[in-house]
């Protein structure tokens, strides 16, 4: 989920932790529980800080380790006690299960959308994901704001309560929901090697990609009935140089943080472009997530890039440079 949301939901289990007579009745505890769920709401993605080591180095990492099992228990406790400094003689269990909640819900949510986490790290370094979130849902965010706006009227804790129960209710729709277009569409396409739904706003709307032994193709799922959009051919040109382009540091970083990059190679009279794309994210023919790889003709220069162009300009000036770079 976004950072927004993240810091949403700290704030809402901040509220929800008054239903504790404890913690409503000790403003210190209260405090402390706050800063706890807001941080911890937060703190898997403090992962940011491979940014510092390039974009291709983050996009390896995000949602790695620090989503994992070991670091969801490392995360809590490191707040937890952290917080004991200033807020002395509070409850560490209060603040600890609170905070282990947060950061918890963090990694669930992240679950549930089309990135997935390596959650299950160290037992797995799989992607998983759940597929039936779109990465910013406008509707848990409109449901927290409405909780906030109910809070000088009513128990922060009673709010809270109601507004999580609709939350949860609200994603059993949407995983219901997605369970039962998966479900129809491996029986329609039973040829299909793996379906993949990439949630939109709306609770039945999706973005369809669907992998076969020939192609990929590209749809959209509404109102009960799907539209396949585009195909491409898994047919792969300069094999060699494709398999070359694996070696950059930036398109293997890229390459481990998805299993749905697919290159496509296109030749320059300077050299060669290489594109790895990832399908799970385009907007009609424009997969704006991928990495780029410039290797100039007899192999003599290569350059890389790896990130997410924002339009067609961008791409355009991010081309230009590559190829610049080589002369």
């Amino acid at each position: 989920m976004d950072t927004v949301s993240h810091i949403m939901i700290g704030f809402g289990l901040g509220a929800l932790a008054q239903m504790d007579p404890m913690i409503s009745t000790d403003s210190t505890l209260s405090t402390a529980v706050l800063i706890g769920t807001v941080v911890g709401s937060n703190a898997p993605d403090f992962d940011f800080m491979y940014r510092l080591k390039g974009k291709s180095c983050y996009y390896r990492n995000h949602r790695g380790l620090s989503h994992s099992l070991p670091a969801i228990l490392i995360w809590s406790l490191l707040i937890s006690t952290c917080l004991l400094i200033p807020f002395t003689g509070t409850s560490f269990s209060h603040l600890f299960f609170w905070t282990l909640l947060a950061v918890s819900i963090h990694v669930l949510f992240d679950l549930f959308n089309v990135n997935g986490t390596q959650a299950f790290r160290p037992f797995s370094s799989k992607w998983f994901s759940l597929d039936f979130l779109p990465l910013v849902d406008p509707y848990i965010i409109m449901f927290h704001i409405l909780g906030f706006s109910l809070l000088p009227f009513y128990a922060p804790g009673s709010v809270f309560s109601v507004i999580y129960l609709v939350i949860v209710f609200y994603l059993l729709i949407r995983l219901t929901a997605a369970l039962l277009l998966k479900r129809k569409l491996t029986l329609h396409f039973q040829n299909a090697l793996q379906i993949k739904l990439i949630p939109k706003t709306s609770p039945f709307q999706w973005s369809i990609l669907i992998e076969t032994d020939l192609d990929f193709l590209f749809g959209t799922y509404s109102q009960s009935q799907l539209w396949i959009e585009h195909t491409f051919s898994k047919k792969i040109e300069y094999p060699e140089l494709v398999l070359y382009s694996c070696k950059d540091q930036q398109v293997d970083n890229f390459l481990r943080s998805t299993h749905y990059a697919f290159p496509f190679v296109q030749k320059r009279k300077s050299g060669y472009f290489i594109y790895w794309k990832d399908l799970r994210f385009r907007s009609k023919k424009f997969f704006p997530k991928l990495a780029i790889v410039f290797i100039s003709l007899g192999n003599e220069k290569q350059v890389s890039y790896s990130g997410k162009l924002v339009s067609i300009k961008h791409y355009k000036r991010v081309i230009k440079n590559l190829a610049a770079s080589t002369k």
